[in-house]
Formats: C-alpha cells, structure tokens, sequence
C-alpha cells in the first residue's frame, strides 16, 4: 500500500497539532511529503530512524553557494556528523563533561537564577526576554571563564548565528549570520591562544585538554564544537524553558505538585520537553540505496522524524495528552536521540531545572497573565509570556 501524502506545513498543525496527529496516525504508519520525503510518527520508527547507521543527521535544502563560510561551519558541527568521526569527538565531550565539571556549573547556574528572580519579584514581566533570554547568556561567562561584561557581544552574535540553516535556506540575512558566526569563531580562537599553557576550570578549558589515548581535539574542531555546545545550550534553554513554564502555569495541579516538591523540577523539565517540545520534523538522509520500513529509500532520500508525535505515541505511553510530572520519566525527541541527540542537553537541563526549582521555591505564587505565539511557526515558539512573579 502506498502512503499517504502530508504537507509538513498543513495549517491543521497549527490549528489543532495532536488531533490531527490522531487522525494521520489512525490512517497509516508514515506518510510521504509533496517532495518525496517521508514522515514517521510512532516511537519505534523515529528511534530507528535516529538509531539506523544508514541514514544521517541532514539539514534540507541547503544552498551553500549563498554562504560557503556557513556551510563548513554547518559540517563542523557535531550534529551533522557521521559515522567515526562522530564517535571520536562524542567520546572526547563526554570525558570533558565529566562529573566535576557539571556539579560546578550547577553551582554557578543557581546563583544566577537567583539573582534573576530577585530582579522580578515582585513584579509583572514578560518572562521571555526578562529571564529565559538572559538566563543562557550569563551562563557563557562561567562557561568559558570570562568575566560577564566581557560576553555581551558573545550572546548577540550566538543568537544571531544560530539562524545558519535559516540563512541558507532562504539566502535572508546572510551577511549579517555569517558576520556572527565569524565573531563567535575569532572569540574563540583568541580564547584558545590566551589559554595555552594556562587553562582555567571552566568548561572551554576541559574540552581543550580532553584526551584520549593520546588523541585531543584539534583547533578547528575546538572552536566549532564550542561554538556548538554554546549555541545549543544558549537557544534550547531561550526558547524551551518558556514552553514548559507555560505548561505549568495552564495545569495548575502539576505547578502545585512542584511547589510542594520543588526537587520534581528535573522531571518537569523531561515532562515538558515531551509534552510541549520545540522541534517539528527533525530530517534524516539515507547514505545509500535500502529498502527500510517498507520503504524503498535511495541515498539522499529524506526521512522526517515528527518529534510532537513521537512524544505523544499511544501505543508505548498510557494516556499521552496528559502533562503529568510525576510520571514514569517517558522517552521523549526534543533533544532528539541517541548518537545524534543535542550536544548541549545537558546544560540545558541543568539551566530548565534550575529555573523551575527556585522560581517553585521562591515565587510559589507565579500567575500567568497572557501569552502569545510567534505567528507563522509550525514548531510553535512562544512570543511573549507576562507573568506575575510573587
């Protein structure tokens, strides 16, 4: 049987996502895209399709002649890599991220939150740009062991070079991402010659002396992967953070759950991520010609993973539309999944739980007051969230 056509962009995902979700998935198991993409929405397909060696991490309609400068950054980077090149630098952040180093960027993160709930309390703010924006950019400092004034500019242009694959798909702003991406990389490059010799306890500084049997990291591959985990880190807590508060604040009971134990904030962020998630339809591409799933793929071929339904599927978790924190932890997409999952989850999920724990510890009495959605965006990322902190 031939599977059915849908258009990622369909205005029923925006209308009604999860009951449109139901209706597809009752019709058929995957889906085929005008352009002769596939679709897949239940947890066992997506895990395979992020788990299978024959398909890769693939960013879409690329342009690279718009930006060759870009396009190189986009290689370099973790994400986009395969195969054993993959596995070696995995296995190198890994021994940087070791257990001392997060236990010490746990610290320094909450004296952060605490000093940006001190900054609301009491008032009536728009949560997005008064806290979930500057949270991540306070926590470059201590990442890279520069003073706070001095990353400013850091935080801007890693909010603007994060826009590559936009910029390389449309050819919108071109100049202005890649300026950015040049920036954050010089930054760096100049961080790593001042360090030589002379390295700090912070973050950059472990994965410059990362090491295994005798192989480190080179400069190139530093500065990208750096950029990388700062960019991940900085935009995933931005523009997620809001979307799992928001979830909070509409299900009253799950945010009095957390006032009561505020140590459930770890567990309400993996529950948010779930039930609420950033990413759309995460792209693989076969890296040959195999037949898979019933399908018939040829390389280049793209398979979509469909993240809000993968989260929400049926068949492997009981009664998927309810946002519960205190549920079994329930494997979840948003940071996607196995050796392509986001380099930068971890800190993520350090900055999320923290801001959760002490905003239930300190300000029990948050109230929403409006929110609005940013117009146009399947993936459904938040515009304004005014809350009432106290």
């Amino acid at each position: 049987m031939t599977a059915p056509e849908i258009e990622l962009r369909d205005p029923r995902f925006q209308s009604d996502r999860y009951g449109y979700i139901d209706e597809i998935r009752a019709e058929h198991t995957h889906f085929r895209t005008p352009d002769g993409g596939h679709v897949f929405l239940n947890q066992d397909d997506v895990m395979e399709v992020f788990r299978c060696e024959q398909f890769r991490f693939a960013f879409a309609d690329i342009d690279e002649t718009k930006s060759p400068y870009l396009a190189n950054a986009i290689r370099h980077e973790l994400l986009n890599m395969h195969g054993d090149q993959h596995f070696r630098l995995s296995r190198l952040v890994k021994h940087a991220l070791r257990d001392r180093m997060i236990e010490g960027m746990a610290e320094v993160i909450d004296g952060i939150v605490d000093d940006l709930i001190a900054e609301v309390k009491g008032k009536q703010v728009e949560f997005c740009t008064t806290f979930a924006d500057p949270l991540p950019a306070r926590v470059l400092g201590p990442m890279f062991g520069v003073p706070y004034e001095k990353t400013d500019g850091l935080n801007d242009w890693i909010k603007a070079g994060g826009r590559k694959l936009d910029a390389l798909q449309s050819g919108v702003g071109i100049a202005e991402v890649e300026d950015a991406n040049r920036n954050i990389h010089d930054f760096l490059r100049k961080l790593l010659a001042d360090r030589r010799g002379a390295p700090g306890d912070d973050l950059f500084s472990e994965l410059m002396q990362a090491e295994i049997d005798g192989d480190r990291m080179s400069e190139d591959e530093l500065v990208y992967l750096s950029s990388e985990l700062a960019s991940a880190g900085v935009d995933t807590t931005r523009t997620q953070l809001p979307l799992i508060l928001l979830a909070l604040l509409e299900h009253p009971d799950e945010w009095a759950k957390l006032v009561a134990d505020p140590k459930l904030a770890l567990r309400a962020v993996d529950e948010g991520m779930r039930y609420a998630p950033l990413p759309w339809a995460i792209p693989h591409a076969a890296t040959g010609d195999f037949e898979w799933c019933g399908v018939e793929f040829k390389e280049g071929d793209i398979a979509f993973t469909l993240v809000p339904a993968a989260n929400r599927d049926p068949a492997v978790l009981n009664d998927p539309h309810r946002f519960n924190i205190t549920r079994d932890r329930a494997r979840h997409f948003a940071f996607g999944y196995g050796m392509h999952a986001c380099p930068g989850s971890q800190l993520a999920r350090m900055e999320m739980s923290a801001a959760l724990r002490k905003l239930a510890e300190q300000a029990p009495n948050l109230r929403l007051v409006e929110h609005a959605w940013d117009d146009g965006q399947v993936y459904r990322m938040l515009k304004r969230l005014v809350l009432e902190v106290r």
